[in-house]
């Protein structure tokens, strides 16, 4: 007898995640050592098909990400539906909550539907259908429960700073796993281990090298397959590095979440790294979240801190929004290039494919060349530049750019038009 479908969905609470979430659902927002929809799959192991939605332009590339799982496909749930907000973090005792639902039932966090169990009916509703690709789902969700109630200890991520305070609490919990786990990779004798060495964890073909000091005092410490530490670099838990990462002689402090395929260098505190992106040379990034595929140059500095030691403000949606932070660095979207010497004031906002020069005092729309402080000039950089450029880095990595995700950044061009339009972006149709 099949059991229980499990739908995950956007909700307009996205658009606080721009331009973060340009490129990718709000659920595959990387947080801790995983993404936020590897984390729901985890906690609610679903007997039923996985169904999720988000808005349109990127449901191609979420079916090459989400291999196993139905995407806008309202036609294959079946009779029983636990529909998840894909901004929650499940944690402790709320997720016990959610499993017993009752159909009929919601929960609601702060005006946002936190999840529901509903039965197959209410999903014929095309208003609710669409909602679930980033509208207001407690609106719509409304006509078909019987029952609400709230609860304020929902961990329901609205804003993007969350991301990074998040990420650097759930490490501790999420490495913690590995504590006492045999590492198969080398570890030289002379590397320094302060604290337990237990809380070291080197995964399968990993190499820390000779002269490296791992502090594990303040949380664990994962290294994994075929990562590489080259000498004379720190890393402080809680920290975690994902498969085929090379760290150049770094000074990692806690909180940092590095994806796949990173390289870093330089010095990196509680800052989350996507998949495949470079920070290989020397420059500081403190509190910030970096995309896929960004190319960060050498001395490239991103401030986490007002001289005032004020609380960080961000502007989101046209408002500017006080993030009750005093550490907060920059956001910084998916393919962005930053040249040698840039310097990006905290809080800022840099969106896809953005070239960024000299000094970044304001937010950067996306496919935009940043040259205020050296001409004067904000200009556009063409697509089919952005798609060459795209190409060349990833057959670095020996990975070709797919048909989806061209198509996605074809796609991202044309949405974000009104965007440079607002911040006066000179159509010069830049190649670079």
């Amino acid at each position: 007898m099949r059991g229980m479908d499990l739908v995950i969905f956007e909700d307009s609470s996205n658009l606080n995640f721009a331009p973060l979430t340009l490129t990718r659902p709000v659920y595959e927002l990387r947080v801790g050592t995983s993404t936020i929809r590897e984390k729901l799959l985890e906690a609610f192991r679903p007997d039923g098909r996985v169904v999720t939605f988000c808005r349109d332009h990127l449901r191609e590339i979420a079916l090459m990400t989400e291999a196993s799982t139905h995407v806008n496909d309202a036609d294959v749930i079946g009779d029983e539906v636990l529909l998840i907000n894909g901004s929650l973090i499940p944690r402790g005792e709320l997720t016990d909550v959610i499993k017993s639902l009752r159909r009929g039932s919601c929960i609601t966090s702060r005006g946002r539907v936190v999840a529901a169990r509903l039965g197959r009916a209410p999903l014929d509703d095309p208003h609710l259908s669409s909602s679930l690709m980033g509208g207001d789902v407690l609106r719509a969700i409304a006509p078909h429960v019987s029952e609400l109630s709230q609860r304020d200890d929902a961990m329901l991520l609205n804003y993007p700073w969350e991301l990074i305070y998040a990420s650097t609490e759930l490490l501790q919990e999420e490495t913690r796993s590995s504590v006492g786990l045999e590492s198969s990779g080398e570890v030289h004798d002379s590397v320094i281990i302060l604290g337990d060495r237990r809380r070291l964890y080197v995964g399968e073909a990993a190499v820390v090298e000779a002269f490296s000091v791992i502090d594990v005092r303040r949380g664990p410490v994962y290294v994994g397959e075929r990562a590489h530490v080259q000498s004379h670099s720190r890393i402080e838990g809680p920290a975690y590095l994902g498969r085929d990462c090379i760290v150049f002689g770094a000074q990692i402090r806690g909180g940092c979440s590095v994806g796949d395929n990173c390289r870093i260098g330089g010095e990196v505190e509680a800052t989350v790294f996507h998949p495949h992106s470079n920070k290989r040379h020397y420059g500081y990034i403190g509190h910030s979240y970096i995309g896929e595929w960004v190319n960060i140059g050498a001395g490239t500095t991103i401030s986490n801190m007002k001289n005032t030691y004020g609380t960080v403000r961000v502007t989101l949606n046209g408002q500017r929004i006080d993030s009750g932070k005093t550490f907060l660095g920059a956001f910084v979207a998916d393919h962005v290039k930053t040249a040698i010497g840039t310097y990006i004031f905290s809080g800022k906002r840099i969106g896809v494919a953005s070239h960024l020069y000299g000094l970044v005092t304001e937010d950067v729309p996306s496919f935009t060349s940043y040259q205020r402080n050296l001409n004067g000039k904000l200009v556009e950089i063409a697509i089919d530049s952005v798609v060459i450029s795209a190409r060349r880095m990833m057959k670095r990595r020996n990975l070709d750019i797919s048909a989806a995700h061209e198509k996605l950044l074809r796609e991202v061009f044309e949405l974000t038009k009104a965007e440079r339009a607002i911040a006066k972006v000179m159509r010069d149709r830049l190649s670079i």
